[in-house]
């Protein structure tokens, strides 16, 4: 069972409109964040399933945004991270698919992400109550837990390549 506590299942202090479709989803966009170190230069996100039909309505694009430019859960200025993301520098495009072929669940985003010369791609999952789940590291399967409103920078910084991989990459 993904669910910890009672507080898991309540949820955490967010902006909305959705646990599962904002809150767990800057999470996801805050892990990558973390993981590269700054802000992304460039982006690709494909939203899958639910993501793909409600993606505005319920502010998905937003909140990923927000956690790729470094915005907490509870940060209210997620309603203006389409503005901030540009003012940032980042270059984001959406794609929309049906089905995952990395994971089976309705709300997946799976982000490529540029930074100097670190590309990252994370998958990640939404599992409602703010608790997400990163899936895919670099076509790596992994398992990590998140929870809106945590410090994601040590446990990204685990999965953060050293500066000698990232000199051997290229």
């Amino acid at each position: 069972m993904e669910f910890q506590s009672c507080f898991d299942i309540i949820g955490p202090i967010m902006v909305g409109p959705s646990s599962s479709h904002t809150a767990g989803v800057v999470s996801i966009g805050k892990f990558i964040y973390e993981l590269l170190g700054d802000c992304p230069e460039e982006a690709n996100i494909v939203f899958y399933d639910s993501f793909a039909e409600t993606y505005q309505g319920h502010g998905t694009d937003k909140a990923l945004l927000g956690g790729l430019i470094g915005m907490d859960t509870d940060d209210p200025q997620i309603k203006y991270s389409l503005e901030w993301a540009k003012e940032n520098g980042l270059k984001y495009q959406f794609e929309f698919a049906e089905d995952c072929e990395y994971y089976d669940h309705p709300n997946i985003a799976i982000v490529t992400a540029k930074c100097g010369d670190y590309v990252v791609k994370v998958g990640g999952v939404s599992l409602g109550g703010g608790l997400s789940k990163i899936f895919l590291i670099d076509d790596e399967m992994v398992d990590i837990r998140l929870s809106a409103g945590e410090d994601f920078t040590n446990l990204a910084s685990q999965y953060r390549p050293s500066r000698k991989q990232l000199m051997e990459a290229i």
